[in-house]
């Protein structure tokens, strides 16, 4: 998937890896922890407002937030996470998902949204069920996943302490299957072609697009 520009960027979901405060500038951290707020008072009005604020600046890292966790935070709850919690009504979390909430992103306890009405047996249940569009063995996606996590780490070193490495499960819902992450070093456009992923690595400065690394279960192959 080769794209050029910033502005192409933007159609590409974004993973919303950022999990220290340290690492956000105070202005958007302030609004993360507004959203974090609303989310765990169940007051869904102000998960969208904020949600939508972020996604109308110019700056494309604010796009994600809608699958964002609390900065600093222990239990990895995204909005979506927060409204099966609380067994918010069904127009809530069908605009949480207008959104773009993903019903596969797990917590720190590896538990989707799905899980958490199914130990509690509420009405959420059905509406939470993800919708698979790719269908890919759960060996397959732990193989390619740590095969991720490897290739981002090479390319900086501290990601794992401030970022929430991006779970390849999530691509198994989304058509196209894609989506992009933001490093130090620059961004990553992830996107799972059948049982392999292609990650290709843009330049901060320059958002060059070089040939993407492809990646298998048994390795990461360098770009020809």
């Amino acid at each position: 998937m080769r794209r050029s520009g910033t502005g192409a960027f933007g159609r590409i979901p974004q993973w919303e890896g950022r999990i220290l405060r340290e690492s956000v500038h105070p202005y958007r951290a302030a609004a993360r922890d507004e959203l974090a707020d609303a989310a765990r008072a169940a007051n869904w009005p102000q998960v969208l407002s904020v949600v939508s604020r972020a996604a109308r600046e110019p700056c494309s890292e604010n796009r994600g937030w809608i699958n964002a966790v609390r900065l600093d935070g222990h239990r990895g709850y995204a909005p979506l996470h927060q409204a099966a919690r609380h067994g918010a009504p069904v127009d809530a979390v069908k605009a949480l998902l207008g959104c773009g909430a993903w019903r596969t992103l797990r917590n720190s306890d590896g538990k989707r949204p799905l899980d958490i009405p199914q130990e509690r047996g509420h009405h959420l249940t059905r509406i939470l069920q993800p919708e698979i569009k790719h269908q890919v063995p759960d060996a397959v996606l732990a193989g390619l996943q740590r095969n991720l996590h490897t290739l981002i780490t090479r390319y900086d070193s501290d990601a794992p302490s401030y970022l929430r490495l991006p779970e390849v499960e999530v691509l198994t819902e989304l058509d196209p299957p894609a989506y992009r992450i933001r490093i130090c070093g620059g961004i990553f456009i992830i996107e799972l072609r059948g049982f392999e992923l292609n990650a290709q690595a843009v330049g901060k400065m320059d958002y060059s697009t070089p040939p993407p690394y492809r990646i298998t279960v048994g390795r990461i192959h360098k770009p020809e």
